[in-house]
């Protein structure tokens, strides 16, 4: 069977059929009146934007507010489009102006160095952002923060892996003795 023929018998499956036409319907939604999504990075991805981004800033991590920005401003007018991205963008402007006033002034810290990661959820959804496992590659000149109790657990989890996989070859050593044994007990 071809590759044209598995994509025939694929699109005529009902279930393919029905998976389109609710994931053209939810691309068409004008979601409460507010428009279609509007999105202005082309055929580039967001994860792409983000790594050119973090390239272009010297290898170091990146506000997310400016790579929503960067994603839905139309290069031509300077205006994000979109009604709803824009409201998350105004909404975190003012959450991070509101947290930034309420801080003491530092002499020597940058004061942009504060998050702009406030709040990202609108309507229980992270808005404007990919999903991504991470928001920068891994470098060592990079500090991340990671949660203490995730770690724990992490740690928990690796013992527990060494542990079996101690057990396993334990048993595997077994079984190997096992086996010389019974064939040796066979030819006598």
């Amino acid at each position: 069977m071809t590759v044209w023929e598995h994509l025939i018998d694929h699109w005529q499956k009902d279930e393919t059929v029905e998976t389109s036409r609710k994931n053209s319907a939810n691309r068409k939604s004008d979601r409460g009146g507010k428009g279609i999504y509007v999105y202005n990075l082309g055929a580039c991805s967001m994860s792409f934007k983000e790594d050119q981004l973090i390239e272009a800033n010297n290898g170091n991590p990146i506000d997310h507010l400016h790579l929503i920005k960067e994603a839905h401003t139309n290069k031509k007018t300077g205006q994000i489009q979109d009604p709803v991205i824009r409201e998350v963008v105004e909404l975190v402007e003012t959450q991070k102006a509101d947290f930034l006033a309420s801080q003491p002034l530092f002499d020597d810290a940058d004061s942009t160095g504060a998050s702009t990661n406030l709040s990202r959820l609108k309507g229980g959804r992270l808005v404007g952002l990919a999903r991504r496992a991470s928001s920068c590659p891994a470098s060592s000149s990079q500090v991340s923060y990671a949660d203490p109790m995730i770690l724990e657990q992490l740690q928990n989890k690796d013992e527990r892996i060494g542990a079996l996989e101690g057990q396993n070859t334990t048993i595997l050593v077994e079984l190997g003795d096992q086996k010389k044994t019974n064939a040796i007990s066979f030819f006598v």
